[in-house]
């Protein structure tokens, strides 16, 4: 068996899928614990699973980590360059900076088999490398979220570049390649036709999105089966707080009072009264409420949208800020759904959007393809078979080195 550190950003939609994947390696009887910059509720942490936050090293960073969390709802006021300049440069190098020293101790204390980080928490993949430890990315959302034409503009590109070995050298390691990201296998939660990859490099494996974290949220099932069809959920995940009121108000307004049911996934108190066919909760059960529904209207939050085509639904999508408008374009490509423009979204737009997705058969069918994508790309079993075989062969290679230094 082996010992699995995963290594991830405080960002729910980032950590949920490692809860998964980890409480898989549990039932396997691996050894896994989690950390981040945040603690995470432990009715979220599979059973046998370790979180630890490393809260002497990060104490001294808490009313700076507290600034950059509040700096991400600035993301659907900003543009694309200053996007990727608050992420790159104002979020994930400052979390890597200050999660090194308790990564490098948890890793020491634990003597973890591999190191699996986050796609943008960088830390993991530094410790790893400083320690000579195997170590593999997780990537929550579909490659190329910041666009290959802005990739390609060669000022941005020097930058990205410059930063990230910059950020390397702080820590000792000098080389021209970016190592945050692991060069030997990085796990892609969604399929490769999803995300257009037709010829995708062999570290890279698409499993599709997982599922089997816990997520035991009450919810009142007896309401929404009284409740009329169709039957829609809506969300906008767990960041953007500043906007909810004005995102679900617009589908009050739109749907308030129709023959329609909305489970918005909202914190209740953000309006004053609820129309009596809106059934409002902060947390759900998620996936299970989306085996009841007929359709969703999300962001593009991955996780969401991971939920969404698992359960062959049709969706609208109004991306507001960051990797969302890549996910929205990807969606549209694939006709499974249309999207909205958040700052002109109109509410007859968002009616007849409703109206179509719902009503013309060819929004679900597509979204059952890429369904039957996402089934074939295997899921938890993937993911799993992957950082297995991986740490056994990384196990092995060590021993050979070993055995090979007293010869």
């Amino acid at each position: 068996m082996a010992k699995f550190l995963f290594v991830v950003p405080p960002f729910f939609g980032h950590i949920s899928p490692t809860l998964s994947v980890g409480a898989t390696l549990l039932q396997r009887g691996h050894k896994v614990v989690w950390t981040g910059l945040q603690p995470l509720a432990p009715h979220h942490i599979p059973e046998g699973g370790v979180w630890i936050t490393p809260e002497e090293e990060l104490a001294p960073h808490r009313e700076a980590i507290a600034r950059v969390l509040k700096r991400q709802d600035d993301g659907p006021n900003i543009s694309g360059a200053e996007a990727l300049k608050l992420a790159l440069e104002e979020t994930y190098a400052p979390f890597c900076r200050w999660m090194m020293p308790g990564v490098s101790r948890i890793a020491d204390n634990f003597q973890p088999d591999v190191i699996v980080s986050d796609c943008i928490t960088w830390a993991g993949a530094i410790c790893a490398y400083s320690k000579g430890i195997p170590y593999a990315t997780t990537t929550p959302v579909p490659p190329g979220i910041v666009g290959e034409e802005m990739l390609e503009t060669p000022k941005i590109n020097a930058w990205q570049n410059a930063l990230i070995t910059g950020l390397q050298q702080e820590f000792g390691i000098y080389t021209d390649a970016h190592i945050v990201n692991s060069p030997q296998l990085n796990i892609v939660f969604t399929s490769a036709e999803f995300a257009g990859c037709t010829k995708p490099p062999p570290h890279m494996q698409f499993t599709g999105p997982v599922k089997g974290r816990p997520n035991n949220a009450p919810f009142d099932w007896d309401k929404l089966a009284a409740m009329p069809s169709p039957k829609v959920y809506a969300s906008i995940g767990t960041l953007l707080v500043n906007i909810r009121k004005e995102f679900f108000s617009k589908l009050v307004t739109a749907f308030g009072n129709t023959p329609v049911t909305i489970v918005a996934a909202t914190h209740p108190g953000i309006m004053e009264e609820w129309p009596s066919n809106f059934i409002v909760q902060d947390f759900v059960p998620q996936s299970a409420v989306m085996a009841q529904m007929d359709a969703v209207i999300c962001h593009g939050g991955f996780n969401t949208v991971n939920d969404t085509f698992l359960h062959g639904l049709p969706m609208i999508i109004t991306p507001i800020a960051y990797d969302q408008f890549h996910t929205a374009s990807l969606i549209e490509r694939a006709g499974c759904g249309i999207k909205l423009r958040y700052k002109r979204l109109r509410i007859p737009d968002l009616q007849q959007a409703l109206h179509n997705v719902l009503h013309n058969p060819q929004y679900r069918l597509a979204a059952q393809r890429i369904r039957e994508t996402y089934i074939n790309a295997g899921g938890n079993d993937a993911a799993v078979f992957h950082l297995e075989q991986f740490a056994a062969a990384n196990k092995t290679s060590t021993h050979l080195t070993n055995a090979n230094s007293h010869i």
